[in-house]
């Protein structure tokens, strides 16, 4: 079953037939960021729910039984299928397809566009909005080595050369 936007956004989405357009349509980037930042606005992804999420996106697609070998911790299988019904259905962050007997999930939204609406989702909200306070909080002194930091530098000028 396609997820449905459930928003005013959804409303100004609909067909010549008066149908809300399925999220599976949605494919630029834009479009996925704006569902993603509505999906985080709604509802925040728990930390299982990322667990499960960071799964699919390193298998590309995965049925339930994957998800739960390869989470690498005791979890019941039941809780796995739980969550991801609900990443499904109610997050809308995942769709499914059937092959043979099993339905196989895939993540509708990247793990980068998800890292930054997270991310910039902290920033505004435990720093105020402020990178540099979300940056020096990150750059704790003996937490963070020389080559990290060297990482770090190398692709501030990256972005700065970008323009």
């Amino acid at each position: 079953m396609v997820g449905f936007l459930s928003s005013d956004r959804a409303d100004r989405r609909m067909s010549a037939a008066g149908r809300r357009c399925p999220l599976s349509i949605l494919e630029t980037p834009e479009e996925e960021a704006a569902v993603l930042q509505e999906t985080l606005d709604s509802w925040r992804l728990t930390h299982h729910e990322l667990e499960i999420m960071g799964v699919i996106w390193m298998l590309g697609e995965a049925t339930v039984r994957q998800v739960w070998v390869e989470l690498g911790r005791p979890v019941a299988y039941t809780t796995v299928m739980t969550t991801v019904r609900i990443l499904e259905h109610k997050k809308q962050v995942l769709e499914r397809t059937k092959k043979g007997r099993a339905f196989v999930y895939r993540a509708r939204v990247s793990r980068e566009s998800t890292s930054r609406a997270i991310i910039r989702d902290l920033c505004e909200v435990l720093f105020g909005g402020s990178v540099p306070a979300l940056v020096s909080t990150i750059l704790v002194p003996n937490e963070v080595s020389s080559s990290e930091v060297a990482a770090i530098l190398n692709a501030i000028d990256e972005l700065e050369t970008d323009k």
